[in-house]
């Protein structure tokens, strides 16, 4: 268990912000030990101790290497701090998209994060005492050691898991857009195949080097996941491939990271894989990519309306169309009931008028 009281344990906090949220900031420090750590701050307001208490709850009964724990917490001047390891190799987003991706990241670099993530979910869906969902799984929370080893970190969206029913609904939708499951975004729907989907983008970023959304791209290619979709559809591997790679990679690693890519990303929630299916898979399991295709296959004779209906192809750009509106990294969207929803289309156009971006 992590000691609560720890305020006096923190020496310093640099000026060097490592990480934002939507009510956070992470900032690069170290304990009175000389230990480097990260220090998430958080405004105190009843909305974020209940949540800060659950994250609390939740990651002090986890116990796995590719998890990054908790060190500390406590409360101190209307703040909530939490202390965790820090990386000083920074996060994947950092070393794919950003200021550490001076040189591209290797295939065995990629594929061995691939793995450890998978394993990291597969122990959170459904290999601690009480099944977890991450949902807020992305390539910026996943933190990399000085060997390249993945850290799932920031649980501050994990929910214990529903244990008599498939899945929860909530009215509020929070996360990151481009990692967002369609079930997810449009209904509210939460569910371990949440992280699945999100664990997809994060696949297909490892496999093409692209952003999950980027504006710079030619309209209509903004979305790595509808980019991707039909050159999916079409099993041509190669258009996928980040060029920076130069063809070093193993093509026996790749194809089974585009197949799980392909399962993870597949609209209808009850078609996509469990994460230790598709750790399994990614492990290169005899026969288990076909077993998986032949899952789909013989699903997809048995369509269930709900789920057709839930996330059609012009709601999917519509979600799109929401992420480029300049919204910051952890956004919440504001309540709506479900009931009163009516088209996407009608509700992001009023939330446009009132706003360029959510707060």
């Amino acid at each position: 268990m992590a000691p609560q009281s720890f305020y006096h344990h923190i020496d310093s906090v640099t000026g060097n912000m490592i990480g934002k949220g939507g009510n956070s900031q992470v900032y690069r420090g170290s304990l009175a030990n000389g230990q480097q750590v990260a220090i998430k701050l958080s405004k105190l307001s009843e909305e974020a101790s209940r949540n800060f208490l659950l994250e609390v709850d939740i990651i002090t009964k986890l116990d796995h290497k590719l998890i990054v724990p908790l060190i500390g917490f406590c409360i101190e001047e209307n703040t909530l701090i939490s202390v965790y390891d820090c990386f000083p190799k920074g996060s994947l987003e950092e070393n794919l998209h950003g200021e550490n991706a001076k040189s591209p990241l290797p295939w065995d670099v990629r594929f061995k994060v691939a793995i450890g993530v998978a394993e990291a979910l597969s122990y959170l869906h459904s290999g601690c005492s009480k099944p977890v969902i991450h949902r807020d799984v992305k390539s910026s929370n996943i933190l990399l050691t000085d060997e390249f080893e993945p850290q799932v970190s920031d649980l501050g969206l994990a929910i214990w898991a529903p244990t008599n029913s498939t899945y929860l609904t909530h009215n509020d939708v929070v996360g990151t857009f481009g990692y967002l499951a369609p079930e997810y975004f449009m209904y509210g729907k939460v569910s371990d195949k949440m992280d699945v989907f999100a664990f997809g983008v994060v696949l297909l970023e490892l496999l093409t080097g692209r952003k999950p959304i980027d504006d710079e791209n030619p309209k209509g290619q903004e979305s790595l996941v509808m980019w991707a979709s039909p050159i999916l559809e079409r099993g041509d591997f190669m258009e996928l491939l980040d060029p920076d790679l130069n063809e070093n990679y193993d093509e026996v690693e790749m194809r089974r990271m585009v197949v799980a890519a392909s399962l993870c990303v597949t609209r209808r929630a009850r078609l996509r894989p469990q994460m230790r299916e598709i750790l399994t898979l990614l492990q290169g399991e005899e026969d288990m990519e076909v077993r998986m295709r032949c899952h789909v296959d013989a699903s997809s004779d048995t369509l269930d309306c709900e789920d057709d209906e839930a996330y059609p192809c012009s709601s999917i750009r519509s979600h799109v169309g929401l992420a480029l509106l300049d919204v910051e990294d952890d956004a919440s969207l504001a309540s709506f009931e479900q009931s009163n929803l009516g088209s996407l289309d009608e509700y992001l156009r009023d939330r446009w008028s009132r706003s360029s971006s959510f707060e």
